[in-house]
């Protein structure tokens, strides 16, 4: 399959340059369509339109892939006058809207009704409003899709055969279409948007199953298509078109060739203009190609590693993947006491694979993020702040090869970014604080190979990630748009690479090079080059990736880091922002399965700071930056350095097998 927010913009304007550079409005001649177009429809199109005088008309359009001349139109119906907008689905269904709700009916093969002019939702009311009528259409599957009023996309899909509505719809699945002024669904997931202000034409493609946008806003057509006239489709990435003189024309894109092929064709002359309504059947024709990703080939890491979080109403949460795949959840009641963690087995079904995501929503809720063994990236709410419940899954899709991170925009609206099977990231941002994710949009960029590591700053996210060649990466992400990589100094970088976030947000990166050293470079202001030369911090190599964390007793940087050995062991800097650095001093004395995970938080006797690990058998470990060592560094006069941090170990207790509620 293709993923497109890509580079065909640039193919497909030669393309319009060269033939038409407003195609609806220069006079064409209608082509023959491609013959290897990768569509199938049925023999003849139906087509439905409300008289003046409120009967329902149906012309069944023969040979719907090229668009036949319509024939003469029959009466099917009476009464239809009432709907200020209606709407053709699959299945012979027809949706009718009034200023007190949408009704719904649909017609038999033996040309009765078995529902008819049913109520079926009190809302929807405002698509009869001629300023808003062309901002609702049905797909080929029956997903209703509408624009609400502040320009966001919405779907909804309704069962009619159980009168149920489907749970998860009416959720914002894109943010930002207000540019358009009409709506039409050319397939199931395909949207075309008639932009308002230049009359261009755009077709943006959803797929349900991974729920990525897979095409987005794609510009098909320059202009000439905001002329009055209502919009419809039979499906195959097809377009019914009523033109202002009265006539019927017919439109077929070719996403295989990026072109029209069929185009502007007249198929219905003189009448069509005095309709009130025209809609088409959209489940007559169907793209056959299958745009779903291919799920990617995932494995469970035996010893990935543990994430750890303090939420703000003071409990140390721990989350981590096992060895046979088992999302294993702690929270720490109190931060002053190791013994009070209590372990979950989040999840005793479902298989998970990598370093989970913790992260909090403004109002105190832990969000647990997970890469789920099929590819999909699964969260789950906690159910309210400091509770012990949590919320069902969500499952977020994706059919990502790498884990998800979380961040936080500094509007307090949460992030997910992770990459596909191609190395390409991609995003998923929350509609508003709090609230619910909404789909996956894609980033440029490509070839990254490790998760992303992702830090707010102060007007939005950066992000890292090391690309297929070893070079460490890095993009500014904002409200939806990313700027373009920069790649930093050297290849040969592998792992995660961590991040500290200075004040005046200047950040300072560290990465395990090809040797195995930590090496880290530093921003002199915010927004300013990193320097083109690695620091090496000491001599020591290293198995793992470096954890990094600001002391709050010192405000020193502290390195965590697994060497080779299998032990942990730790530096910083002789001063703060020095840039010199202590000799690594090993801190554990047993060999460590995981890469450490630093950590800042609050116990009673203030801000500290410790470090996380596993060992073989998956039992946790926290080494806690004593206390003392504040003391100590209040005591040191400007001219002496502060003290190495000195541990205290704690030995967590064993996870149980009690299940999540």
């Amino acid at each position: 399959m293709r993923e497109t927010t890509r580079g065909r913009a640039g193919r497909r304007l030669a393309v319009f340059v060269t033939a038409a550079a407003a195609l609806p409005v220069v006079a064409l001649a209608p082509t023959p369509a491609q013959a290897a177009a990768a569509v199938t429809c049925a023999s003849t199109g139906p087509t439905y339109a409300v008289d003046t005088a409120g009967n329902l008309l149906r012309q069944a359009m023969p040979t719907p892939l090229t668009g036949g001349t319509m024939p003469s139109p029959s009466t099917i119906d009476t009464g239809w006058s009432g709907y200020g907008q209606v709407m053709a689905g699959p299945d012979q269904e027809l949706y009718g809207v009034k200023s007190d709700g949408l009704y719904l009916s649909r017609r038999t093969g033996s040309g009765t009704w078995d529902i008819h002019h049913k109520k079926i939702s009190n809302n929807f009311g405002q698509y009869q409003q001629a300023a808003d009528r062309d901002k609702i259409t049905v797909d080929r599957a029956g997903h209703i899709w509408r624009l609400d009023e502040n320009g966001a996309l919405r779907w909804h899909k309704y069962y009619a055969d159980s009168s149920s509505w489907y749970p998860g719809g009416d959720k914002i699945v894109d943010a930002d279409w207000s540019r358009y002024d009409a709506i039409v669904a050319g397939d199931e997931g395909v949207i075309y948007g008639r932009e308002t202000a230049t009359g261009s034409l755009y077709r943006s493609r959803y797929d349900f199953t991974s729920q990525r946008w897979t095409e987005r806003h794609i510009r098909v057509s320059y202009s000439g298509w905001n002329t009055e006239g209502d919009l419809a489709s039979l499906g195959g990435d097809t377009l019914l078109r009523v033109m202002p003189d009265g006539n019927l024309r017919y439109y077929r894109y070719d996403e295989d060739t990026d072109a029209w092929a069929v185009a502007a064709k007249v198929i219905g002359s003189d009448r069509w203009a005095g309709y009130r309504n025209v809609t088409a059947a959209p489940d007559t024709c169907s793209i056959t190609a299958d745009h779903t990703p291919p799920a990617p080939q995932i494995t469970v890491e035996p010893h990935s590693t543990t994430s750890v979080l303090q939420a703000s109403a003071g409990t140390v949460e721990y989350a981590y993947t096992d060895g046979i795949g088992r999302l294993v959840h702690g929270r720490q009641s109190d931060p002053s006491d190791f013994n009070s963690v209590q372990w979950t087995v989040v999840d005793d079904q479902e298989g998970f694979t990598g370093r989970p995501s913790l992260a909090e929503h403004p109002d105190g809720r832990v969000v647990l993020t997970a890469h789920n063994l099929n590819g999909d990236i699964w969260t789950r709410d906690q159910a309210a702040p400091a509770g012990a419940d949590w919320s069902n899954w969500t499952d977020l899709a994706g059919r990502m090869a790498q884990h998800a991170t979380t961040a936080k925009l500094p509007d307090g609206r949460l992030v997910q970014f992770s990459v596909d099977a191609q190395g390409r990231p991609w995003y998923r941002a929350e509609q508003e604080a709090n609230g619910y994710f909404m789909s996956w949009l894609p980033l440029s960029g490509g070839s990254h190979t490790q998760p992303l590591t992702a830090v707010t700053v102060r007007d939005g996210i950066q992000l890292f990630g090391v690309n297929a060649s070893g070079t460490l990466t890095t993009a500014h992400f904002s409200d939806g748009t990313l700027s373009a990589w920069t790649n930093l100094a050297g290849t040969g970088f592998t792992g995660t690479p961590a991040v500290v976030v200075y004040p005046g947000y200047r950040l300072a990166v560290f990465a395990r090079d090809a040797d195995g050293h930590i090496v880290t470079l530093a921003q002199s202001s915010e927004g300013g080059a990193f320097p083109g030369t690695w620091s090496q911090v000491g001599d020591k190599t290293f198995a793992g990736s470096p954890s990094v964390v600001i002391s709050p007793l010192t405000g020193i940087t502290e390195i965590m880091a697994r060497a080779d050995d299998g032990y942990l062991y730790n530096t910083g800097e002789q001063t703060q922002g020095s840039g010199t650095w202590r000799t690594w001093k090993q801190e554990t004395h047993e060999a460590a399965a995981t890469d450490p995970t630093a950590f800042t938080y609050t116990n009673t006797s203030g801000p500290t700071w410790a470090f996380s690990y596993r060992t073989g058998t998956n039992q946790t470990r926290v080494y806690e930056a004593s206390s003392a060592t504040a003391s100590a560094a209040a005591r040191t006069t400007a001219a002496t350095a502060p003290p190495a941090p000195v541990f205290t170990a704690h030995e967590l207790p064993a996870p149980t097998d009690e299940r999540s509620r």
